[in-house]
């Protein structure tokens, strides 16, 4: 073989490899084509999971808000239903105790002042039923501002209340008579 044919078939192998080349790189720019178009679209379906959990949380946390005022709400229901019936029972016995003064004055006998004594004691447990109903409603009213603050500190972040609003909660409670 001449240097001419070695140069013409060194040349026919260097465009044969030169074709291949091109077409490997032609495919090479089509599949990174191809896989920048799957990032792409993982990177979208990512970020709509993303979205699509983030609806969920906020939802999840209105509902869990919600469930806990209808919560409160029924358990101030069933206390106000005691206490009104605490109070129903505290007046009936109230009423009960006035008869049997009005008994005792007009009876003035022994049996009559052993009757006076019972009614007397069973005024006072009637007072302190009273008493413990108002303890109650007291501790109801604390929870629920309690419920209030921490809705408070969610939407604006701050665990004290501003010196005006405590200036006016004070002056309040100054204004209204001790009972």
């Amino acid at each position: 073989m001449t240097y001419k044919e070695r140069i013409a078939a060194a040349q026919a192998k260097m465009d044969a490899f030169k074709a291949k080349m091109a077409s490997a790189r032609e495919k090479a720019k089509a599949a990174s084509a191809l896989k920048k178009d799957e990032v792409a679209a993982a990177f979208d379906s990512i970020n709509t999971e993303i979205g699509e959990f983030e609806d969920k949380l906020a939802e999840t946390k209105a509902g869990n808000k919600a469930a806990a005022e209808e919560n409160a709400r029924l358990a101030k229901e069933r206390h106000d239903s005691k206490v009104y019936a605490r109070k129903l029972r505290a007046q009936m016995r109230s009423e009960s105790i006035k008869e049997k003064i009005a008994a005792r004055r007009a009876a003035k006998d022994q049996a009559a002042m052993e009757r006076y004594i019972l009614s007397l004691i069973s005024y006072a447990e009637a007072c302190q039923e009273v008493a413990f109903s108002a303890a109650v409603e007291a501790e109801l009213s604390l929870l629920e501002a309690a419920a209030v603050a921490a809705e408070y500190i969610e939407k604006y972040g701050e665990d004290q209340i501003s010196e005006e609003a405590a200036a006016e909660v004070a002056a309040e409670a100054a204004e209204e008579p001790a009972e």
